[in-house]
């Protein structure tokens, strides 16, 4: 059995709008879109500065972490299949993971936090439904 990964970007997406994928691909969304969502509004809204970090003040920082090693590696993966080069790839999620988290230019940042939960939500579901088979 392929696993959703073996699969290139552009067969990924047309597998989850596909009619009998779409329950999957909800699922995916509400499973893998809700991460970078969270990593955005806790970094903009709940997170301290980096700059005056102190142990009480750190736990939303873990999160904005823990959603990003998470995050991070689908996007790599994706990238990967889209430019064929470790180099693209790696600076492409570090722009773009970098963008939704520290950017202070309100477009700039929400535009890369649709670009990830985009990305994250059809790589779910396309793993939910290639699981599923």
């Amino acid at each position: 059995m392929k696993n959703a990964k073996d699969f290139g970007v552009v067969k990924q997406v047309r597998m989850a709008f596909r009619g009998r994928n779409r329950l999957p691909t909800l699922i995916g969304f509400l499973l893998g879109g809700f991460v970078p969502l969270a990593i955005f509004f806790v970094s903009h809204y709940e997170a301290c500065s980096l700059v005056d970090l102190t142990f009480a003040k750190s736990g939303p920082w873990a999160l904005v972490f823990g959603g990003l090693a998470y995050s991070a590696q689908t996007v790599f993966q994706w990238a990967r299949m889209a430019f064929t080069s470790g180099w693209k790839s790696a600076g492409f999620c570090l722009l773009v993971e970098g963008t939704m988290v520290s950017s202070h230019i309100a477009w700039l940042s929400i535009a890369a936090l649709c670009y990830l939960v985009a990305i994250n939500g059809i790589a779910t579901g396309c793993r939910l439904t290639v699981g599923a088979k």
